[in-house]
């Protein structure tokens, strides 16, 4: 089957929905023949042949976090697919689907909602209501993410859930990882954090959590409000407990997730759809501490299973539970294997991909030019006990 790939970027540009794009493509290169299209970071369009061929089209940069590349839908009219795959938000995917043949099916991948350019939904939100009126099935990561979505909840019937799956043989440890794991260890309890340092990653309510805790703190990742954070530890007399790391390779990123004691994502707005790095905590044996957002974040990390969920700008309830945490070796072992065991069983690439291969021939058995028969909106939102 041929099937034609509609994202923003593709590697190395690094992006959540950027990886998955790039985990679905390579795990199924042998069996399905895609291309794909997405913007360049310049104006020029370039051909690659790598594990897919790769369309990067001439792009004058960004408007409203939208790639300004004129001539996406002209190019994703010369390929012939069977199939398209649109990721999304886009709005340059989403207008080329709409512009090709209506005997072609089309899978929407949700990703997110259009979250800091909410003023545009007068102008966006028809538009994007066509789009998924056009949609065949609608791919979304969790149950969550259709109740969250107001343009998504209107066509639940067309849902599917395929949740974002991680490579876990790659947080293994080798010998040389086991070493940069004990250098980095010592007897004070860590905490670990890993993100960008933009206001919705909650890393200051982290940081005020920390106060009156015998513990330190690693933060990965790097930002705009990096300064103001490093002020308001200092104001909080912990800067000699929290070490701001920047970027890191990925093999020293694992070394960090092993070597800490606990794994927090404090983010406070819906803009964390989902929190990959809770799997990657997870896959290291971590116990996670997340917050209770309406996304599919306490979906990910199960409350009193595989670590916390507390509320979202609650530095004393986050407090409570990492207090909780580096108290109790034996409870930190039992969640960080729980999660290791939950990632195993549903949120590996493997299984992501199989799900999607079943999507796309669900697509495209007879009758094909309709949407599969999933789940009706109670079933979708509640999901099936196999995945409890």
């Amino acid at each position: 089957m041929r099937v034609l790939q509609l994202g923003k970027f593709y590697d190395p540009y690094v992006g959540g929905m950027e990886t998955v794009l790039k985990e679905i493509c390579e795990s199924l290169a042998d069996e399905v023949d895609f291309q794909v299209l997405v913007a360049n970071t310049r104006w020029s369009t370039e051909h690659e042949m790598r594990t897919v061929p790769v369309t990067r089209v001439a792009s004058m940069g960004k408007l409203f976090s939208c790639s300004m590349a004129p001539s996406f839908p002209l190019w994703a009219r010369r390929f012939d697919p069977d199939l398209i795959h649109v990721h999304l938000p886009n709005p340059l995917a989403e207008l080329s689907a709409l512009m090709a043949d209506r005997d072609i099916p089309v899978v929407a991948h949700f990703h997110s909602d259009i979250v800091r350019q909410r003023n545009l939904l007068k102008l966006y939100g028809p538009f994007l209501d066509a789009f998924y009126q056009r949609a065949n099935c609608i791919v979304v990561p969790t149950p969550r993410h259709i109740r969250i979505s107001r343009f998504v909840s209107k066509h639940r019937e067309k849902c599917k859930v395929v949740p974002y799956g991680i490579h876990v043989d790659r947080f293994e440890l080798n010998d040389d990882g086991c070493r940069k794991v004990d250098a980095l260890r010592n007897e004070m309890p860590t905490v670990l954090c890993v993100g960008r340092l933009v206001t919705y990653k909650g890393v200051e309510f982290l940081i005020r959590a920390l106060e009156g805790i015998k513990a330190r703190l690693w933060i990965v990742g790097s930002g705009p409000l990096e300064a103001s954070l490093k002020n308001l530890a200092q104001e909080k007399g912990i800067a000699d407990r929290v070490e701001f790391l920047g970027q890191v390779s990925d093999d020293d990123l694992v070394a960090y997730y092993h070597a800490c004691d606990v794994f927090v994502l404090p983010s406070i707005t819906n803009a964390e759809m989902f929190g990959v790095v809770q799997l990657e905590a997870m896959a290291c044996r971590k116990p996670v501490i997340s917050t209770n957002l309406p996304t599919g974040v306490p979906w990910v990390n199960q409350h009193g299973q595989t670590g916390y969920v507390v509320a979202p700008r609650n530095a004393e309830e986050l407090g409570r539970a990492i207090q909780r945490l580096v108290r109790d070796p034996q409870l930190r072992e039992d969640m960080g294997e729980a999660g290791r065991e939950r990632v195993e069983q549903h949120f590996t690439s493997t299984r992501m991909a199989e799900a999607m291969l079943e999507v796309y021939q669900e697509m495209l058995q007879e009758p094909c030019r309709v949407p599969a028969k999933f789940p009706q909106a109670e079933e979708a939102v509640e999901y099936p006990a196999k995945w409890a």
